[in-house]
């Protein structure tokens, strides 16, 4: 079976900065397994993907064009110290999860500035190069309460799972 859309894919992966300093890997936070196609993945990653079969290895460098995106200095701005959650210690490259219209992302405090704290919006490794190294450890086909969720259910036996919201660990 070869890897194209809709598949659920499983990985063993290390993901680096191109000076070779991991960031994360399948070793520490275990296989990443995910569903080919779903944008749950750099899109760099899943070019280089596409086609392999179980076993396959890729070690690719993925520019910022195909991976966190290009910084964009119009992400960074001031906020009130009174939006972070009450009695939050706020300190330079201290790292926030944020939800918004655009869904989430992360923020990370740049300065503070009296009640006020600059903090840019770009994701962390935005404008970086990385190094990914990945085998593929399993190929399979999807059920369909999978695809509806947009996300692998593994062993979950889906009696928590509604079509538009499914509450699986996962």
């Amino acid at each position: 079976m070869k890897i194209e859309k809709n598949k659920i894919i499983t990985l063993d992966y290390i993901l680096m900065k191109d000076s070779g300093e991991v960031i994360e890997s399948s070793k520490e936070d275990g296989s990443y397994e995910y569903i080919y196609g779903s944008g749950d993945m750099l899109p760099g990653v899943e070019k280089a993907l596409l086609g392999l079969q179980k076993g396959d290895s890729i070690d690719i460098l993925v520019p910022p064009e195909e991976g966190f995106g290009i910084r964009d200095e119009n992400l960074i701005e001031e906020i009130e110290a009174d939006q972070f959650p009450e009695g939050s210690e706020i300190e330079k490259g201290m790292e926030f999860d944020v939800e918004d219209e655009d869904g989430e992302g992360i923020i990370t405090i740049l300065e503070q500035k009296g009640n006020m704290v600059i903090v840019d919006s770009n994701h962390p490794l935005a404008g970086k190069t990385l190094k990914v190294t990945a085998t593929v450890i399993n190929i399979r086909d999807g059920e369909l309460s999978e695809h509806e969720h947009h996300h692998d259910h593994g062993d979950c036996n889906h009696d928590n799972c509604a079509p538009d919201s499914c509450t699986c660990d996962h």
